[in-house]
This record gives structure tokens, sequence and C-alpha cells, in this order.
């Protein structure tokens, strides 16, 4: 594969990855307004034991920022 190719590919992987998580936080944001409560992260185990961690200005959301780098 050429170089192109490489970095193509790794272009699509990110493209992939990054749809892939805005379509996960939008079916976990029931209300739809662009963060994630604690109520909604209780939909899945891990966000809800990890929502303090996730959370990292503590205000008591998870924005699309803190749900992104913490799948990373």
């Amino acid at each position: 594969m050429t170089s192109l190719g490489i970095c193509l590919s790794a272009l699509l992987s990110c493209n992939v990855f990054a749809l892939d998580a805005q379509a996960t936080f939008a079916e976990l944001d029931k209300d739809g307004n662009g963060t994630l409560s604690e109520g909604e992260a209780s939909e899945d185990a891990v966000l809800h034991e990890s929502f303090e961690q996730i959370d990292k200005d503590q205000n008591g959301q998870i924005s699309f920022a803190e749900f992104k780098q913490f799948l990373q």
C-alpha cells in the first residue's frame, strides 16, 4: 500500500470512529440537549460507573468532547 493509501485509510478510520461516536452519543442523549446527564448515562453500565471521571469539568453533564475523550 502506498503512503497515500495508508493516510487515506487512517483518515477513513477516524471519520468512521467520529460518526460512530456521534451516533452513540445522540442515542444516549434522550432530551437532545447536547450533553449526557447522569440519568442518561445510566443507560450504559460503563458510562454510569465512570460518570465522575468522564465529567472532567464536574458540571454534572458529559459533553460530546468529554465522551469522545473517554472513548479514545
